[in-house]
């Protein structure tokens, strides 16, 4: 068995681990971060620790991920288990993690990515300013996210790229020689 994908998955996971990582930090709102800071930084974090995850998550079923911040279309097809999951007995794991309150944190991150509802200039984001009604608005002005809806992004931010990492490493275990 090939362990290119393996290897290919390897940065974005580990990549994925450290965006969240920074998240969590964020959220503790270090010097010298004013309390508006906090959660367009934060939200923006966990969105690519959740983008990275998935996109590791798909490189390591042996296929490409594309170069967008959607990575939640694929999510039908591997918790399914069609053709695009090479890991038939991770589906179960998937399923679990991939519950209703799971997958509307990852929406709900994934849509506040700049371009993640498409070219629009009036949609709210993490890293842009955006405008309403002819006046501009910006992230670190917004109260983001209240602290309880940041804290349950967060924490699905980290579930999901723990257990895909974790997949992951059962995948390279196995696979090493």
């Amino acid at each position: 068995m090939s362990r290119r994908w393996v290897e290919d998955a390897r940065p974005w996971f580990y990549q994925a681990a450290s965006d969240a990582r920074a998240a969590e930090a964020l959220v503790q709102r270090p010097a010298p971060l004013r309390r508006e800071d906090v959660g367009c930084h934060a939200a923006a974090m966990c969105a690519q620790a959740i983008e990275k995850s998935l996109k590791g998550y798909v490189l390591l079923n042996r296929a490409e991920p594309a170069m967008d911040h959607r990575p939640d279309g694929y999510l039908p097809a591997l918790l399914r288990g069609d053709r695009q999951l090479q890991y038939r007995d991770h589906r179960g794991r998937l399923n679990k993690l991939f519950d209703a309150p799971t997958r509307a944190a990852v929406k709900a991150l994934l849509d506040l990515t700049p371009g993640g509802l498409g070219p629009r200039r009036d949609l709210v984001n993490t890293e842009y300013p955006w405008k309403v009604a002819n006046r501009w608005r910006l992230p670190a002005e917004e109260q983001f996210a209240p602290h309880a809806k940041l804290m349950a992004w967060l924490d699905a931010a980290k579930r999901v790229s723990g257990t895909l990492r974790s997949l992951w490493i059962a995948v390279d275990r196995a696979t090493a020689i």
